[in-house]
């Protein structure tokens, strides 16, 4: 399975060359493989805006990088650049051209498929023009698409539009990032404006991994990058580390657990896989099975058909069959979407399963209650589907 990739946005105009080095070496520890930068707002001469790029794309492929620089027609003018002419990019080291706009023409295919070796990223927005790109001889293995980030507050565009759009991308063929939003207060991005810049409304004020499950969970990101700078070293810790849980390989779950390994096989393809790591407050009282139970399991899975009141982890009653899951009382008559039940001994066949609640469920004394998924969390639950694997983190633990 093909890895999300992470990228960060720089500014030159407000960043020196010394702090952009010292970023990008913090970026590229962390598993960061890509700059997105504008080279329309670096002021000065041509040849001066040649050269400030040249050693800009120095640091970055330093580093490993790659560099996708944001353009328009007014830059293309100012560079002399055409169609079927990137070579002044290529001299300042560019390997991806973001357009702001197209030609609206036969140049968009030229373009394209240029021969300078350099991808033409597009707004994401621009799925029909992708299209029909492609359809007129445009090589879909030289397009990406970018979708946009949203400094003013409530401007972004609704959740379900982003998603259907990805969804025609990735139909496509063509790759499509969006944005992260670093909580660091006082980080900017082009603008004055410091409410964070995020793709989605739902994003802005969530904690970075957390916004990253989301996009994991969404099946149709290629690409997460923080569009806001400089991001804290905690968040890139953070992404990190989840980035780790996420793409464990099978071989690495069957080490864990021999026999969970194997009825994995059954499920998932071998090699790489992917699981959603969801943070979970426990409920005080829980057993050390249950924590067992949620948390020994190298992961979980719906299998797909009981997808309305829950998702259903069966694995556990596999696992710790014959195990003694105690009812235990809770005081809540309905649970909610977002609890995390366990089934307990008064419905003995069914016992240790993991569900989490969907819709409210009446509490039947059936299923213990063990917690509950973070609230910056509950969204992902939506966007899990049947077979994909997801694991639990204890958000109280103290790293």
């Amino acid at each position: 399975m093909k890895k999300i990739r992470l990228g960060v946005s720089l500014y030159p105009e407000q960043e020196s060359m010394e702090d952009i080095d010292n970023y990008l070496k913090l970026a590229s520890e962390n598993g960061f493989e890509k700059v997105f930068t504008s080279l329309f707002s670096v002021e000065g001469t041509r040849e001066e805006l040649i050269g400030y790029f040249k050693n800009f794309t120095k640091v970055a492929h330093k580093y490993g990088m790659i560099v996708s620089g944001d353009c328009n027609s007014a830059l293309f003018a100012r560079l002399g650049a055409k169609a079927d002419d990137l070579s002044v990019f290529k001299e300042m080291g560019i390997d991806i051209v973001r357009m702001d706009g197209v030609f609206n023409d036969e140049r968009d295919v030229i373009l394209v498929n240029n021969e300078d070796g350099i991808k033409i990223e597009f707004n994401a927005s621009m799925s029909d023009i992708t299209a029909k790109i492609i359809e007129q001889g445009g090589n879909p293995d030289h397009i990406l698409t970018c979708h946009n980030f949203y400094p003013q507050r409530y401007t972004c565009p609704a959740f379900e539009v982003v998603n259907a759009t990805n969804e025609a991308l990735k139909k496509q063929g063509i790759s499509v990032a969006m944005f992260l939003s670093s909580q660091k207060p006082g980080t900017h991005g082009p603008w004055p404006v410091s409410d964070g810049l995020p793709t989605i409304e739902e994003h802005r004020d969530i904690p970075v991994e957390s916004q990253l499950k989301h996009m994991l969970a969404m099946d149709n990101v290629d690409e997460a990058i923080f569009g806001n700078a400089f991001a804290p070293e905690e968040e890139f810790k953070a992404i990190c580390k989840t980035m780790e849980e996420a793409y464990p390989t099978l071989d690495t779950l069957s080490h864990e657990d021999p026999f969970f390994g194997d009825l994995l096989k059954e499920f998932v393809p071998a090699g790489q896989v992917k699981r959603i790591p969801l943070k979970i407050h426990l409920e005080e009282g829980i057993s050390d099975l249950e924590k067992e139970d949620l948390f020994e399991s190298p992961a979980h899975l719906d299998l797909g058909d009981c997808m309305n009141y829950m998702l259903r982890s069966r694995l556990g009653r596999m696992l710790y069959k014959g195990r003694d899951f105690t009812p235990r009382k809770s005081d809540k008559p309905v649970f909610e979407k977002g609890d995390v039940l366990i089934v307990n001994d008064n419905c003995k066949h069914y016992a240790g399963e993991v569900q989490i609640v969907m819709k409210e469920m009446k509490n039947d004394g059936q299923r213990n209650l063990v917690g509950r998924i973070d609230p910056d969390e509950i969204m992902i639950l939506d966007q899990i589907r049947g077979k994909d694997l997801f694991s639990f983190v204890d958000a109280d633990q103290k790293a």
